[in-house]
């Protein structure tokens, strides 16, 4: 009889931990607020193709194309719990990156038809608009986004041995993207984000050397790594 009685009331200290934990788990998910606007700046990482050949004969231009760049971006989050999506955040943001800020560049080099050329393509910058949807869980916010971008792109076939004759075009390219992250919460005023999204370009119709036209096809894959601060 007392091993009962001393079981229930183990019981039900077990039941008071629980709800007092649950509790103070519910708080701690209520104070992390991710609503509101930020800015930030992020490092990111290109990697893909410039599907580009020549439109007289099919001839290949530039496959691979890859880099590092700079991107500053502002966005705004918003909680949807007051929509009944609890703990489902929305957000936009718009970014700009310069690709030949504190980096190298995003530039590609292969596959010319001639040895007698030097074929080259680069995207020189690139500004977008997404919209973000993600799911908070503690500190973490995963997210799914797709957006609309723009990028100013440069392909060239410059001669070799005749300096005086440059072959080569640059022209502002749209296209769309899309990708995953994951935002980690520091503080009030920060946050941190991983992502890693494709981009895919319309096709473009490139003049270069002596008015040949090139067909291109831009596809790229971006990893980034991002710090925001929220005000």
């Amino acid at each position: 009889m007392r091993f009962i009685k001393y079981l229930k009331l183990l019981t039900l200290q077990v039941i008071l931990s629980l709800i007092l934990l649950n509790t103070e788990i519910s708080f701690a998910q209520n104070k992390i607020n991710w609503e509101g606007p930020y800015v930030g700046v992020g490092i990111q990482s290109l990697n893909g193709g410039v599907n580009g050949n020549y439109a007289s004969d099919g001839d290949i231009h530039s496959r691979d194309i890859d880099g590092e760049s700079i991107e500053f971006h502002i966005g705004y989050n918003k909680d949807l719990t007051q929509y009944g999506l609890n703990n489902y955040i929305a957000g936009v943001e718009l970014s700009y990156s310069d690709h030949d800020f504190l980096f190298n560049g995003v530039k590609g080099k292969r596959d010319c038809p001639s040895a007698n050329y030097n074929c080259k393509s680069s995207i020189n910058y690139s500004w977008s608009a997404k919209t973000k949807l993600g799911l908070k869980y503690d500190n973490f916010l995963p997210n799914l986004f797709i957006g609309y971008t723009k990028d100013q792109i440069t392909i060239k076939t410059d001669e070799k041995n005749n300096a005086d004759i440059p072959g080569g075009t640059t022209k502002t390219v749209e296209g769309i993207l899309y990708g995953i992250g994951v935002d980690y919460y520091l503080d009030n005023n920060s946050f941190i984000g991983f992502s890693f999204y494709e981009t895919l370009m319309n096709k473009e119709q490139f003049p270069v050397d002596y008015n040949n036209k090139i067909n291109t096809e831009l596809k790229y894959n971006t990893t980034k790594l991002s710090y925001n601060y929220r005000f």
